[in-house]
């Protein structure tokens, strides 16, 4: 299974708006995690302010593997990634 068909086949994800991210995000500004397993604040700052001047777009390069980086968007995450009805009900039996 491809990585981007993952994410579809476990969740009922709705409208999501795939996009070429060269031609219709770029120019970007890229942010990297500087160390696994932990929170860092001045990515989630960097996310959350204004536009760029020279960019519209924030990519992020790593795991973020922390709770704490969709906190903001914790209610909006659990609207959108529903499980499909083959997994609840899997998980069910």
């Amino acid at each position: 299974m491809r990585n981007v068909q993952v994410i579809e086949h476990w969740f009922d994800i709705g409208d999501v708006h795939r996009v070429n991210a060269l031609s219709e995000l770029c120019p970007c500004v890229s942010r990297t995690e500087k160390r696994s397993l932990t929170f860092d604040r001045s990515i989630a700052d960097a996310v959350q302010l204004p536009p760029f001047v020279n960019a519209r777009t924030v990519q992020i390069c790593g795991y973020f593997q922390s709770w704490k980086y969709a906190s903001a968007i914790g209610d909006e995450l659990r609207q959108r990634l529903r499980w499909k009805p083959h997994v609840t009900a899997a998980v069910s039996r």
